[in-house]
């Protein structure tokens, strides 16, 4: 027998307290097992008729999510300001060699790692914060440390207060990246959660887009205020969302696992209408939350202690392996040096690539969300990224010959477009989906947090040694270096594989009834939930054709 085999015969053996559901089984019961079997034409359908029962909510959703933006457009600036002649002339020293400014490697770096930092502490303080003072209170102070310093950026005399601009900015990004996400996952009904969470890849590339095709607009521009546009941007996101913040009601979970019931239900009734059943709102949260009398217990579901636990670090771990994926595919490479890597290989149009490679990025992550509720999750999120390394290797390959070569420059310049593509079609889009889905709803501002604390961690270790590894003055490695990310993306790819749970469709109690009974992740199709209690679904064999008929069986105990 195959080992794999062997595994998961062993992981059965441990589920048990199994019964079949029969031909009398409760109609409601076999609703729910044939709904997670829907064809992608019923499952559109579905998606289509809960957004318009829902249009309330999915406005406050896309407002909500706009804030993301900052993330995009701020990793899209680091690398157009750099591109930019005039920024280096401004911020640079004379390269004799190739008769052009650069910015020193030393400072490239904390150009770079400025922003990264920010949102480390940005990050860190959303998570500590977030059930402590609330989710709006974050979001205003977001808005406000974005504005000042946009404003410190746009008038920076040097390299040090340049930093220091980027540096608050970065901040203001870690918090409007973590709490969008949050507020939104945490409130969104199973049946549009997954689309709701997968807006969030889609912002931050439009933010990307919104990047480029304002260094492109402002190439044509001379002197300082060719960059400065760019940074002038930073400006236009905040100022249109604070318009709308006092309006935004704040999060009903958040007000449950204050105790303020009250506040709760009249939150839900501006979320979701007048017409929404807060009553089963209500309810829902109180599951999800597995709220008690016992106060210490509710304290130690929302430590930071509590995502290293025995019942969430495997969680933890997922939804850590959903965002480093990004970073370890060479999405830090890609996206955020594409317009100066253009250059480097003798690309005169650079500006112009990077706005057709960020429209084409957009394009595609649209067509992305637009099948997240089809596709999925493993897939998309796996598979994906094997994708993405067998292209990684022909850029890497492809580089290796010289800037001369016309041919291979074309090359590069396809497989970097589409590996870009492709890149937020999926490990972009679908990582972002399962470091959000993975958590539980009592850990997930924790989760959040952490997530984003360690993928910025990473993030920064990269923006420090990458200036070395592709700068003319340096090493100049140029698309090389996608080498070294295809042998650290095969162990994040290792690690999903065996870790990460299918949750598309899985509504939250659904997950943590799922995790409890100990099912394999690699199993989770497998298996279905029904009224809290967990059924396997047995295929077998029937008629001249080898279709299959379902047979459920119940599995371990429920969790309400």
């Amino acid at each position: 027998m195959d080992p794999s085999t062997k595994s998961i015969e062993a992981e059965k053996a441990d589920l048990s307290h199994v019964e079949i559901l029969s031909d009398e089984t409760p109609p409601e019961k076999l609703e729910v097992h044939q709904s997670l079997d829907m064809t992608p034409k019923e499952q559109w359908r579905k998606l289509w008729k809960a957004i318009q029962a829902e249009k309330r909510f999915c406005l406050w959703t896309l407002y909500t999510m706009l804030l993301v933006f900052s993330w995009g457009y701020d990793a899209g600036l680091s690398g157009v300001a750099i591109a930019f002649p005039e920024f280096r002339k401004a911020y640079g020293n004379y390269y004799a060699l190739g008769d052009e400014y650069v910015i020193p490697a030393l400072w490239q770096s904390l150009w770079n790692a400025a922003s990264t930092i920010g949102q480390v502490f940005g990050g860190y303080a959303a998570g500590q914060f977030a059930d402590f003072w609330g989710r709006k209170v974050l979001l205003y102070t977001a808005v406000f440390i974005s504005l000042g310093s946009s404003f410190a950026l746009v008038f920076a005399p040097s390299l040090p207060v340049l930093f220091v601009s980027k540096l608050l900015l970065g901040l203001s990004v870690g918090l409007a990246t973590v709490l969008p996400p949050l507020y939104v996952t945490e409130n969104a009904p199973a049946h549009l959660r997954s689309t709701a969470s997968s807006l969030t890849n889609v912002i931050i590339v439009f933010g990307q887009f919104c990047a480029s095709i304002t260094g492109y607009g402002a190439s044509g521009i001379q002197g300082v205020w060719s960059f400065k546009l760019a940074f002038v941007m930073t400006f236009v996101m905040p100022s249109i969302y604070l318009c709308g913040l006092p309006f935004l009601p704040e999060s009903p979970v958040w007000y449950m696992k204050k105790g303020r019931e009250d506040a709760a239900r009249k939150a839900i009734a501006r979320l979701y209408g007048p017409g929404a059943d807060i009553d089963a709102c209500i309810e829902t949260i109180k599951t999800e939350l597995k709220n008690t009398e016992d106060e210490e217990s509710a304290a130690t579901q929302t430590s930071w202690k509590s995502i290293f636990s025995k019942e969430h670090r495997s969680r933890t771990l997922v939804a850590v392996l959903g965002l480093q994926s990004q970073n370890f595919s060479g999405g830090y490479f890609a996206n955020t040096y594409q317009t100066y890597y253009f250059q480097l290989i003798g690309q005169t149009n650079s500006f112009q690539l990077t706005a057709i490679s960020s429209s084409l990025q957009v394009l595609s992550n649209m067509v992305a969300v637009c099948l997240s509720d089809i596709i999925p999750r493993r897939k998309g999120l796996i598979g994906g990224g094997t994708m993405l390394m067998f292209w990684s290797v022909i850029i890497a390959g492809v580089s290796m010959a010289p800037t001369t070569n016309t041919s291979a420059n074309i090359a590069l310049l396809a497989f970097m477009i589409t590996w870009s593509m492709l890149y937020t079609a999926t490990v972009g889009c679908y990582g972002w989906a399962v470091a959000q889905e993975t958590a539980a709803q009592a850990t997930r501002p924790k989760t959040i947090s952490f997530v984003l604390i360690c993928q910025q961690l990473t993030a920064l270790l990269l923006s420090s040694v990458f200036p070395y590894f592709i700068n003319p003055d340096e090493l100049n490695w140029g698309g090389k270096v996608m080498f070294l990310f295809v042998g650290a993306e095969l162990f994040i790819m290792a690690g999903l594989y065996f870790f990460q749970p299918e949750t598309k469709n899985r509504s939250n109690a659904e997950i943590d009834a799922l995790y409890a009974n100990k099912v394999s992740p690699r199993m989770f199709n497998d298996f279905t939930v029904v009224d809290g209690q967990v059924f396997e679904k047995e295929k077998k064999k029937a008629g001249i054709f080898g279709r299959f008929a379902d047979r459920t069986k119940h599995v371990g105990r429920g969790v309400c």
